[in-house]
């Protein structure tokens, strides 16, 4: 087993590596020709080019350098004086000098007033004879160093200093100091005051960058004019970037890729499939448990990123024609809101690297497949899909045309042939669409939207024979569907899924409608006449048969699992009560055989149909009087269901219980109401085989 499991995980982690080194490739690799990388800046030409006709053009080169210069000639902006900080630090100063004030007052040894004093100015550059100085001093001397370092600092402060000034400010501070003291006394008041010079004027960047940007736009877009048969270059002249754009506004060579760009995007492309990994692992790690799963998923990517490059190597003109929302439907279909729009931002970014590293097609690519998939979150009609698909058509459109005039060159035919484009995507993503939920539902066994709403008709063959061969069963269905969907609807689950489900929960009762309660006439129930382990092996069987039937018409793996799970491990009480009466000794009675094989449910819709189907056979049987038995079935079956351990893998809380709890009181309050008033009508009933 341990062997099995490495085996298993070593083909994980080369799946892994083999498809982050297929996606770095893909993104990466180069699609110009070889011609494009002899034409490069730096590089001498490898022929001369005439201009084939007279051309004017808004350059960006000319532009730019026009505007930088214009911007390099705004000198740097300062704020005045910030009479705030003035304060602060001449406050500073004057608590330091009553500090120093306080310690001369101390009527301790000079020895330990100097320590104090030594702990008290740490920090500052005062000398040690200086600190002693301050200590030795007159009280007349000293309160005249104080006072004249006080108003030094303040007169100062006053000024405007920058951040560059300080050190000659402080070089300065000896001029400054009034000649009545001593040159000892002025180095004194020079170092107490030197600490507090800090910069009042700042740099405002605001101010600096509006007036720099004022001036950059202050210059109009430089126009460059080529006459007809002018040599653009000639060959051996070394190529600039001036010449190369205008090289491209003629169409005479393509556009080159810089070698550092190609290993950037091999680093962003694995990175990116390394993010994929992560969030698959911690989003959906039941997809990485299933490797069909698994290798569709892998699979889409590859296949929508080989389409991307082949349009970009082909025909890039027409990029913005390719249906990238595609990716953003069928994702959303496999896995869920969630996990699509992170497997698609992901997706998004290796479509922007692959279309010449323009970001307006990633964040067109971003927000078509968002736009999408929000749309499809909850499908209740085909329309969904197509509205998501012109929708994400629409924006694609709009940003494609968007980035054009960005470029400066806004055509009306080319807008017009852009934004068509964008609506041929979104057709394309919603053809590729349709056609990807049929491939995943029989090539897959993902369960789409479409396949749900598909399974969700009446007509369908196994909903059809339940209702002609089990109609009591087939009406059961129905209600435990209504409460399952609105119990999901309400806790934020797939309220389609949930519905489904328990539409085909039961239809093993089909095979022995007979067996059940609900399906039972004038009273006569078989079971009376079965022995206890007959009986419950009748009603256990329902599963496995109804496994038979969905397997025997290609029902998907997620509506399966409602068959399996929707009993979980519980037992069929009353065949095993009755075993328990009728055994000699009662220890001898194993309650196994009495119980379902399971799985308990494994997913929030499964575990609502376990309650909704307990809820709903417990409220026919007993035909609550009044809205407080109902309250208390409700309250039990809920009760046996969690202290049986039946919800323990399933990942839902308490306060979502507490809700589902309260839809199934509103929904069958208003189910059984008409019921109320009626009389109890007299009948047995198998607890364990109605459900």
């Amino acid at each position: 087993m341990g062997l099995r499991r490495w085996i298993r995980a070593l083909g994980q982690i080369s799946g892994a590596l083999v498809f982050t080194a297929l996606i770095a490739v893909w993104v990466a690799w180069p699609v110009e020709t070889q011609t494009a990388q002899a034409w490069q800046v730096g590089q001498a030409a490898p022929q001369t080019l005439f201009a084939p006709y007279e051309l004017s053009y808004p350059s960006a080169i000319l532009t730019e350098r026009a505007r930088e210069e214009a911007a390099t000639r705004i000198t740097p902006i300062y704020t005045g004086p910030d009479p705030r900080i003035a304060r602060r630090q001449v406050e500073a100063l004057r608590q330091t000098l009553e500090t120093i004030r306080r310690i001369r007052e101390e009527a301790q040894p000079l020895q330990e007033r100097a320590r104090w004093l030594e702990e008290a100015l740490r920090g500052h550059a005062l000398l040690p004879a200086q600190r002693q100085r301050l200590l030795t001093l007159e009280a007349a001397r000293w309160e005249m160093i104080a006072g004249e370092a006080l108003a030094l600092l303040d007169q100062v402060m006053r000024e405007s200093i920058r951040e560059d000034e300080v050190a000659g400010v402080i070089r300065q501070l000896p001029r400054r100091i009034s000649a009545r003291l001593s040159e000892e006394e002025a180095e004194l008041v020079a170092a107490l005051v030197t600490p507090w010079i800090v910069p009042n004027s700042m740099l405002d960047l605001e101010a600096t960058e509006a007036a720099r940007r004022q001036a950059r736009e202050g210059i109009p877009p430089q126009i460059r004019r080529i006459r007809a048969g002018e040599a653009i270059v000639r060959q051996g002249d070394v190529l600039d970037a001036l010449t190369m754009e205008a090289l491209r506004q003629y169409g005479l060579i393509p556009t080159p890729t810089p070698w550092p760009l190609p290993l950037a995007r091999g680093v962003l492309a694995a990175l990116g499939a390394g993010g994929l990994w992560w969030i698959l692992g911690r989003v959906t790690p039941e997809i990485g448990r299933r490797p069909p799963r698994l290798l569709a998923l892998a699979g889409l990517f590859l296949l929508f990123l080989g389409g991307a490059r082949l349009l970009r190597a082909s025909a890039p003109d027409w990029m913005w024609s390719f249906p990238t929302a595609a990716l953003g439907m069928l994702l959303a279909a496999s896995m869920g809101t969630v996990p699509a729009m992170l497997f698609s931002a992901i997706g998004s970014m290796w479509f922007g690297l692959i279309a010449d590293r323009t970001p307006a097609f990633l964040i067109a690519s971003l927000l078509a497949n968002w736009v999408a998939i929000l749309i499809l979150h909850r499908p209740e009609r085909f329309q969904a899909l197509l509205v998501a698909g012109l929708s994400a058509g629409t924006i694609t459109g709009l940003i494609g045309v968007v980035a054009m005039a960005e470029g400066g060159a806004f055509y009306p035919l080319e807008a017009l042939r852009v934004g068509g484009m964008g609506l041929l995507a979104g057709v394309l993503s919603t053809t590729l669409a349709l056609l990807g939920f049929i491939v995943l539902g029989v090539f897959f066994d993902v369960t789409t939207p479409l396949h749900l709403l598909e399974l969700a008709r009446p007509t369908h063959p196994l909903l059809h024979q339940l209702m002609i061969r089990a109609p009591g069963t087939y009406h059961h269905t129905l209600m435990v569907a209504n409460l399952a969907e609105q119990a999901a609807l309400r806790i934020g689950a797939d309220p389609l899924l949930a519905r489904v489900g328990a539409l085909y929960h039961d239809i093993g009762k089909m095979v022995r409608p007979h067996l059940f309660v609900e399906n039972q006439v004038d009273g006569d129930n078989p079971h009376e006449r079965m022995d206890p382990h007959e009986s419950a092996e009748a009603i256990v069987r329902h599963v496995t048969d109804g496994l038979a039937l969905a397997r025997r018409h290609r029902l998907p793996r997620r509506i399966r699992a409602f068959i399996q799970e929707h009993h979980g491990t519980l037992c069929v009480t009353i065949p095993y009560h009755r075993a328990v009466q009728e055994a000699k000794d009662p220890e001898t009675v194993d309650r196994a055989a009495f119980c379902y094989r399971g799985p308990r449910p494994q997913s929030k819709e499964t575990a609502i149909v376990m309650l909704a189907d307990g809820c709903e056979a417990a409220v026919r049987a007993a035909r609550p009087k009044d809205p407080q038995e109902l309250i208390r079935i409700l309250d039990r079956v809920f009760q046996e269901r969690i202290q049986s351990g039946q919800l323990d893998d399933a990942p839902l809380t308490m306060q979502e219980l507490q809700r589902i709890r309260e839809v199934f009181l509103q929904v069958l309050r208003g189910m059984f109401h008409p019921r109320l008033i009626y009389a109890e009508v007299p009948g047995r009933r198998e607890e364990g085989s109605a459900s």
